[in-house]
């Protein structure tokens, strides 16, 4: 596929939207239930929180190092479900500061997710590498500051899906040994033992400072909106994935989603804000290392001009629709509205009527 291909590709939306509304609030995600029992038993923050889930998430207990995850002592735990020894590692993984450490589960028209959180870095990095780096010492960029994480194996629930087997609460066929019917289960039902979850750092949206942010007067402030625009941006792009079936690396979703966490958090969409949080400089252009590079590796630099180029266009177009009809809250309608549309749609000469268009269905 040449590039032409490919941004054609790329410039594609989300897809058809034709009576999805009629799906929201979505139905949670069956691992929701079990994270809220973590949160009960375990209390939701601490040191000693941190050592129940470790009981529960053995990837959460095992020493990051280079080539842990090719070991013998790494199959037996994450492939076989035995249990976690510390002989086996040579230690026990620790994060450095577990009594800042939060579980949320906070409600959401995509449905309920289960949220770890901490301002610590390293131990947000340790975090990520546990649950969705199989414990490798992988280097992830200093603008990470979340990640949704699907596909977890959790062998707590495991171990109940086994119990349930053998008392015959849950499809049996005759003859069948636990290894074959949990294979079956993970071909046929992976959401029976595969969990999906957000890891937050606690920083600063973009990695911008609270005197470039319109009507910020203090960083405490701007760090708090930060944890709300953080929480709303990744929740977005799960309503992609339940919705749409996908979770795209793309500027159109970041652009949707960053709409919808700058209002879940300041009430405002700044188009100039937006361009500041995706690291794209005043001239237009994304330097080694912004935060937008990230979506479109796939393509070289006149190719991002122009995507950059349409993307701050669709953004600018994109606040004077959401001004002119006075859109101050995120929701479903909203999204809803946006996903219609793709990024040359909203870049158009009419891209702030057939934004409007789309608006003119969430106005109060």
């Amino acid at each position: 596929m040449d590039q032409t291909q490919q941004l054609a590709r790329y410039f594609s939306g989300f897809g058809e939207t034709g009576g999805v509304l009629a799906k929201v609030p979505a139905a949670e995600e069956p691992h929701v239930a079990h994270w809220r029992q973590y949160l009960q038993e375990g209390g939701g923050t601490g040191s000693g929180f941190f050592q129940a889930l470790q009981s529960k998430l053995p990837q959460l207990c095992i020493p990051q190092r280079e080539g842990v995850s090719a070991s013998p002592a790494y199959a037996k735990v994450m492939k076989k479900g035995l249990p976690f020894e510390e002989k086996d590692f040579g230690g026990c993984l620790e994060l450095e500061c577990p009594e800042v450490l939060e579980l949320k589960i906070p409600s959401h028209f995509a449905g309920a997710l289960p949220v770890l959180q901490t301002p610590h870095r390293e131990d947000f990095l340790r975090l990520v590498r546990a649950i969705g780096g199989r414990c490798e010492p992988r280097i992830y960029p200093e603008g990470m500051h979340a990640m949704c994480i699907g596909g977890i194996n959790n062998w707590d629930r495991v171990r109940l899906l086994k119990e349930q087997w053998q008392r015959g609460q849950v499809d049996q066929t005759p003859g069948e040994h636990w290894g074959s019917a949990l294979q079956r289960f993970v071909q046929q039902k992976p959401e029976l033992i595969r969990d999906r979850v957000l890891v937050l750092h606690t920083a600063p949206y973009g990695s911008v400072a609270h005197t470039l942010v319109p009507g910020m007067h203090d960083a405490s402030t701007w760090l708090a909106a930060s944890n709300t625009l953080r929480l709303e941006h990744e929740f977005t792009h799960y309503a992609t994935t339940r919705f749409y079936g996908s979770m795209r690396s793309n500027m159109l979703d970041e652009l949707v989603a960053d709409c919808m966490g700058f209002l879940a958090a300041l009430g405002t969409f700044p188009a100039q804000l937006f361009r500041r949080c995706m690291g794209i400089t005043s001239e237009g252009w994304a330097p080694s290392g912004a935060r937008a590079r990230l979506y479109m590796a796939d393509f070289d630099d006149p190719v991002i001009d122009k995507i950059l180029g349409i993307t701050l266009k669709a953004a600018a177009n994109l606040e004077q629709a959401l001004e002119q009809h006075a859109i101050r809250s995120a929701g479903p309608e909203l999204f809803f509205a946006l996903t219609a549309l793709t990024l040359p749609d909203m870049a158009s000469p009419e891209g702030v009527h057939l934004i409007g268009a789309g608006l003119a269905r969430t106005d109060p």
